[in-house]
């Protein structure tokens, strides 16, 4: 596995992240981040391998069991339970499109460009750790994103997935070396909280008939 393939694993995993958050079909989502997740771990398995770094395996087969296998699960059968089409998010489809997408090319170049600033060391201004930082950043960045303009809340389960995998690529990309950044990258896998958003979700829908978070402040009465 070289540089190149690295970098293009990041570039990928960008991408599958922007498909997750726009893409309007749920069950679509929900593949999406199964694909964003399934580059998640090949990401870590190739720092892995390149930097002959055993204790990352151990990572990698956790995250692919995690993030691979049971939130998709847990995401489809919510899908399965409630609308298919997502709830008319604050912005249109073509507008969101073209805003997030411009968005993430802007925030990777910058970060790309600023990286030194946010990780003043040697490793990190050099390929491919460059552009997995600042791959990291969008990523989260667009986490961000997700949790303030979408309304629904399958959406917003994604979003805080997209926020905690960025904080992992993070973590990988700075101390790849420490067996610590292993253990710390698997006991902040974000499956608990998943379950139980999705958990409430699935009760508030049951209840209230509606994927709108903009509608739970009826929760206070």
């Amino acid at each position: 596995m070289t540089e190149h393939t690295l970098i293009t694993l990041t570039l990928a995993i960008l991408i599958a992240s922007i498909a997750a958050v726009e893409i309007r079909n749920l069950r679509t989502t929900s593949l999406a981040y199964l694909v964003h997740s399934i580059f998640l771990c090949a990401i870590i398995a190739g720092y892995a391998y390149v930097g002959k770094n055993e204790s990352l395996y151990l990572w990698a087969m956790t995250c692919f069991l995690t993030k691979v296998v049971i939130i998709p699960y847990m995401l489809l059968r919510f899908v399965r339970r409630v609308p298919i089409h997502e709830h008319r998010p604050i912005i249109g489809f073509a507008g969101s499109i073209v805003i997030v997408t411009s968005l993430m090319v802007i925030f990777f170049s910058l970060f790309r460009k600023i990286i030194i600033l946010l990780a003043p060391t040697t490793a990190a201004m050099e390929e491919p750790v460059r552009s997995l930082l600042a791959g990291a950043f969008s990523i989260f960045c667009l986490g961000l994103w997700a949790l303030l303009t979408r309304r629904d809340v399958l959406k917003t389960v994604i979003g805080v997935a997209l926020l905690e995998n960025g904080v992992h690529l993070v973590l990988l990309a700075l101390a790849p070396q420490l067996k610590e950044t292993t253990m710390i990258g698997i006991l902040t896998n974000v499956v608990a909280n998943v379950f139980l958003l999705l958990y409430l979700s699935s009760h508030i829908y049951q209840i209230f008939g509606t994927m709108d978070s903009a509608k739970l402040s009826e929760l206070k009465r």
